[in-house]
């Protein structure tokens, strides 16, 4: 999961390359900006770059004229600044200045003079090399041991250079001082500099000159630190304008010959089309090596009857036959929906005559159960009641002596009971409460007798014992041994 998620960010840190760039000042009013009001006769800054907001007025902008080599106040042609970018610093916030119009400066740039083409000709790595350290001060950068060490460029350097404190005139222009972060490029940065009422003004013009193309030239000290109010940018294929509306004008996040859209494009073509064909050509290799392992396993012949196999197979298929584990899936769901939903039964209505745990369960609108007593968990039904009421109530017929007979005394202990020769019910019992039938009569043995409904039988004398449940007449049963044991006791 996590190389998943370290593939997916890198993808898009390629998508965005180019798009990230240096922290710089903002356009505006608000915290950390820095707004000018730019005209040539005329102009004023405003920021907050410092540790209060700043406003410097009156500035006035020092031009040139093709083909003259003074500069002043009056002339109207932007001043060049052409050669290789070595070195570049982006300010978002400066320290405590002696002179307040450096808080209106956002970018600093260490600019080997020499022509475009040259520069543009130039090879990475041969170019002007700075060791940056530090650049506090927008035109005194501290430099260590690098090619060019630039606080230390005198009377006896070969080399010349520009060291300039850039004051944007424009949003586009601050916009556009971002493609400066890029080191060792060609670059021209056309502006005006910044006239003084003193003389010799650190950073404000002096007594600088111009070739006859605007082109500043380097005095004898071969460095030039000024504050210059830039116009316009030329980079190697594309410009920065004050109004952005060029042709090939420069955005943040452009690629170098590609372009933006150009770059994307590739991206997906060649990113993703390539491991896409990485992951076709490492398929084919994987199944080529197992193909040969296969061969290698089960010979020539084995590899025949694999491919008759394959063959047979897709024939079947296009008969429209089907393989045994289609048909026995086929079969499960048909056995599946064939069978019946299964209902719930309902036990409660079940067993409510029968267990004392369902009476209790069932609803409390229903009549009262009778139990039978005794301690047994037997309950009487209410048609049971009704079927007793019935019975109790139809008359009795009255019968003569000579249809009453006598049963011969018994040797049990169980009482004597007379028996009407009438039919009568069967008697209403659970089947719990079935006792098993002897055909011996067993040891006495101390057991609880049960009573025994008896009916009145149609004599002449009254019976004065108490009247007793009759208990009913033994059913016929085949021999059993001749001795049974009896299980009904089991206090061993």
């Amino acid at each position: 999961m996590r190389r998943g998620a370290f593939a997916v960010a890198l993808m898009g840190l390629m998508l965005l390359a180019g798009c990230f760039g240096p922290s710089t000042a903002s356009w505006g009013a608000g915290d950390g900006a820095v707004e000018v009001d730019f005209d040539r006769a005329s102009s004023s800054l405003t920021s907050t770059l410092g540790p209060e907001k700043v406003t410097v007025e009156d500035l006035q902008s020092v031009g040139c004229s093709p083909g003259e080599e003074e500069l002043g106040v009056d002339k109207s042609q932007a001043i060049k600044f052409t050669g290789y970018l070595a070195a570049s610093q982006m300010y978002d916030a400066h320290i405590d200045q002696t002179a307040d119009i450096k808080y209106g400066i956002t970018t600093s740039v260490a600019i080997h003079s020499m022509p475009f083409k040259q520069a543009a000709a130039m090879i990475e790595g041969e170019g002007s090399r700075v060791d940056l350290k530090e650049w506090n001060d927008p035109l005194n950068p501290q430099t260590g041991a690098g090619s060019v060490d630039l606080d230390e460029i005198d009377a006896d350097e070969d080399s010349r250079w520009y060291i300039l404190g850039l004051i944007p005139t424009t949003e586009h222009i601050q916009d556009g001082l971002l493609s400066l972060g890029e080191w060792h490029q060609a670059v021209t940065v056309e502006g005006y500099l910044v006239a003084s009422n003193a003389s010799n003004a650190y950073g404000y013009h002096s007594s600088q000159t111009a070739s006859d193309d605007c082109t500043l030239l380097i005095g004898n000290q071969n460095r030039e630190q000024l504050f210059v109010m830039v116009t316009g940018i030329k980079l190697d294929g594309a410009v920065v304008t004050p109004n952005g509306e060029a042709d090939d004008e420069w955005v943040h996040g452009d690629v170098p010959v590609l372009g933006r859209t150009g770059f994307v494009m590739m991206f997906f073509v060649v990113g993703i089309g390539g491991a896409v064909c990485a992951f076709i050509l490492s398929k084919m290799f994987v199944m080529k090596g197992a193909r040969d392992t296969m061969k290698i396993l089960l010979g020539q012949a084995g590899m025949d009857h694999i491919k008759k196999v394959k063959k047979d197979v897709k024939k079947a298929k296009a008969t429209g036959m089907t393989s045994p584990a289609t048909r026995k899936a086929e079969q499960r769901a048909q056995t599946k929906n064939s069978q019946p939903e299964k209902k719930k039964v309902d036990k409660v209505d079940a067993l409510a005559g029968f267990d004392l745990d369902s009476v209790l369960s069932s609803d409390s609108d229903s009549a009262p159960r009778k139990s039978t007593g005794g301690g047994s968990s037997v309950v009487v039904t209410d048609a049971a009641m009704n079927m007793e009421q019935t019975t109790t109530q139809q008359p009795t017929v009255p019968t003569s002596n000579a249809n009453v007979w006598e049963a011969p005394a018994r040797t049990s202990s169980a009482p004597t009971s007379v028996v009407s020769s009438q039919p009568e019910p069967g008697p209403r019992e659970h089947f719990t409460s079935v006792a098993p039938t002897r055909s011996s009569a067993p040891e006495p043995k101390p057991t609880k007798k049960k009573a025994v409904r008896k009916r009145k039988a149609a004599v002449a004398k009254p019976v004065e014992a108490e009247p007793e449940r009759r208990q009913p007449a033994a059913k016929p049963q085949k021999e059993t041994f001749q001795e049974e044991e009896d299980f009904s006791d089991f206090s061993f």
